[in-house]
């Protein structure tokens, strides 16, 4: 679950709410700490993100802070996207709740991204997805990485990018 909470940290900008952070967020030292994977170890190590996540809501239950509404964006054509910029993107936020290819240690939480080619799904869907999820399911924990900012447009055409290309 302190996974989860870590992990989860961006779903709201304090510019959007000025309620203290929950006390079960997992923040020491005034940063946000995310778990790492001591490979064959059975082990989490706790490490401080590169990027302070303080600022978003967490799932934590004592985390009341607001969130900006869900917005639709229109995704600019052609994709342009870089698929192997997606893929260590997708290595950086998208694998602790994401099953990839070449993963041994997948997370459960959203749907595996694997042979993710196979469901032909439109590029603009898939970009609404990543940019905010919650425009097709208000309740989602997937974070709105485009609409908070945690990504940019091309970020975001970089994984659709390399999803498209997951045979």
């Amino acid at each position: 679950m302190r996974l989860l909470l870590v992990l989860a940290a961006f779903l709201a900008s304090t510019a959007w709410c000025a309620d203290p952070l929950p006390s079960d967020a997992s923040v020491s030292g005034g940063k946000t700490m995310v778990a790492k994977v001591i490979v064959n170890s059975g082990r989490l190590e706790w490490v401080p993100h590169k990027r302070d996540l303080t600022p978003w809501l967490t799932l934590s239950y004592q985390d009341r802070r607001a969130t900006p509404e869900p917005a639709r964006f229109a995704m600019k054509t052609p994709l342009n996207g870089d698929a192997a910029r997606g893929k260590a993107l997708a290595w950086e936020w998208c694998v602790t709740c994401h099953a990839l290819p070449g993963d041994d240690w997948p997370g459960s939480v959203g749907n595996p991204m694997l042979h993710y080619k196979q469901f032909k799904h439109p590029n603009p869907l898939v970009f609404q997805q990543i940019y905010d999820a919650r425009v097709y399911n208000p309740t989602t924990i997937m974070p709105p990485f485009g609409r908070f900012g945690l990504l940019n447009e091309q970020d975001i055409g970089d994984l659709v990018a390399y999803l498209q290309s997951l045979e």
